[in-house]
């Protein structure tokens, strides 16, 4: 078994995560989870599995499905 994690893909739903991070040739651009007022609660990194951790981004889409059935809000004004 590879322990290939494949940092395009959301650790979560195996989807694109749109990583810009990762992904752009253009390395200006910022990723949206890199704004500052963005905290992912440890309830939904807890949800990543751990050979996956720090290895790929959550897409912004299950970051809002997150927030969307728990409540647990990600943006943390500052």
């Amino acid at each position: 078994m590879s322990d290939y994690v494949d940092p395009l893909l959301c650790p979560l739903c195996q989807q694109k995560n749109q990583c810009v991070n990762l992904g752009a040739a253009d390395t200006e651009k910022i990723c949206w989870c890199n704004d500052p007022n963005i905290q992912f609660p440890k309830a939904l990194l807890d949800q990543v599995p751990n050979e996956k951790k720090g290895r790929a981004c959550i897409c912004k889409q299950c970051a809002l499905a997150f927030e969307k059935n728990t409540g647990v809000k990600n943006f943390d004004p500052k």
